[in-house]
């Protein structure tokens, strides 16, 4: 099992940091719809090698620059505007325990900490939006 991860872009703050440039004209520009772009900058879309490819290309950066995996963990907390330490407090662990979660540093065990149940209802999510149960 690891955390579950969304995959990120800072498509939108490069396309605001070049003269508010539209979710149009970027598509226009690399070949794709509207619709991808906007799909990319939600997180709802994972962009194949060729896509992420003319991004990076067409900003000037790394395709690691403008992507990358969060946690959905990561991504919960900060839509509830709960640091790391405020969820600790919250659910009764140590702060260390958060950042080991998110850091995905108990990804080898057989099973998750008894207590990211907890994380999952304070974060109200299911269990299973926050971690991926490894196939074997």
């Amino acid at each position: 099992m690891r955390l579950a991860r969304k995959l990120v872009s800072k498509i939108k703050e490069l396309r605001e940091a070049n003269n508010f440039m539209t979710q149009q004209d970027l598509a226009d520009a690399i070949g794709v719809s509207r619709q991808t772009i906007s799909y990319l900058e939600k997180g709802d879309y994972n962009p194949s090698l060729k896509i992420a490819h003319n991004i990076a290309k067409y900003f000037g950066n790394s395709i690691d620059d403008i992507f990358k995996y969060e946690s959905v963990m990561k991504i919960r907390r900060e839509e509830f505007n709960l640091t790391q330490e405020q969820l600790a407090t919250l659910i009764g662990v140590e702060v260390e325990q958060i950042k080991k979660i998110e850091n995905e540093e108990f990804k080898d065990q057989d099973k998750p900490p008894e207590f990211i149940e907890k994380i999952a209802k304070q974060l109200r999510c299911k269990l299973e939006d926050l971690i991926e149960f490894d196939k074997k």
